[in-house]
């Protein structure tokens, strides 16, 4: 019978052997452990990356996963690492925002230019979050550079093994958390901004399905980065440069066999307009 289902989120990349690492200390302490790989390429050391990857990506696991998050610029610091149990799922990550998409409390309407500000949210009803603080569960000796190996990889693996959440550490009330900005209509056209670019170089926005009202034969207008996108796509081979809603239900501009981002010259946080009529 397979093993528990951990996940592990990274900006590590594959040339060093830092992912191997984890996984060689979770099978050392539960060799049933089934690891999953979300993606170790989150570019360095980009929490707003990180957060918005597997923000997009946690929820098609099966209920009581437990995922590894670790994009830790601040390892070694006095952040958090910390360890979240949700209706579904643990979460075990560094307290930096690198969560932010798991709660919507932290959601804001806000001007780009105040886009993914880290801010302290409470905990949704239903979830507890813990300090992690006993160092009895963790790898020793404790390096102060890789707590993905010595921290955030044993307590998943302890938690996979049926160690209960509250003998971790202390519980805590608050996480950190990034505002992430929520379209604003203003006079009949849709304000947004850039989550992220993916490796393609789509510009993802922070526009949803839910946000456009998509009345049969209106007319949608984009306009990024200096240009203008009449209509939505529904591939990426429509046009030279298209608007089309990605499978993570996002509004989405992208190039045609090329790289929307850097022939807009747009990044995170830049602004996307949209109109119906």
């Amino acid at each position: 019978m397979a093993g528990p289902i951990i996940t592990l989120t990274t900006d590590f990349g594959a040339t060093d052997g830092f992912v191997g690492v984890l996984k060689g200390v979770i099978l050392g302490i539960n060799p049933s452990a089934t690891i999953v790989d979300i993606t170790h390429e989150v570019p360095p050391q980009n929490i707003q990356a990180g957060a918005f990857t597997f923000g997009t990506a946690h929820r098609y696991f099966p209920a009581d996963t437990i995922h590894v998050v670790v994009v830790d610029p601040g390892v070694g610091t006095s952040r958090r690492p910390i360890l979240v149990i949700g209706p579904q799922a643990c979460y075990v990550a560094p307290d930096n925002g690198v969560l932010s998409y798991l709660f919507p409390e932290a959601k804001a309407p806000a001007a780009p230019v105040d886009a993914f500000t880290p801010i302290h949210v409470s905990l949704p009803e239903g979830w507890r979050a813990y300090h992690l603080m006993n160092s009895h569960y963790w790898h020793h000796p404790v390096s102060s550079t890789f707590h993905g190996r010595d921290v955030f990889a044993p307590v998943a693996a302890h938690l996979s093994n049926g160690v209960a959440p509250v003998n971790m550490g202390d519980p805590v009330k608050t996480v950190a958390a990034f505002v992430i900005p929520t379209p604003v209509l203003d006079a009949g056209v849709l304000l947004g901004c850039v989550l992220h670019t993916d490796r393609y170089g789509n510009i993802i926005t922070n526009v949803t399905t839910e946000d456009l009202p998509l009345i049969p034969n209106a007319q949608v207008t984009v306009r990024i980065g200096g240009r203008k996108i009449d209509g939505l796509a529904t591939s990426y081979q429509d046009a030279d440069l298209v608007a089309l809603i990605g499978s993570h239900g996002y509004l989405e501009v992208a190039a045609r066999n090329g790289n929307a981002a850097k022939l807009l010259g747009v990044s995170t946080g830049g602004e996307v307009t949209v109109t119906v009529g």
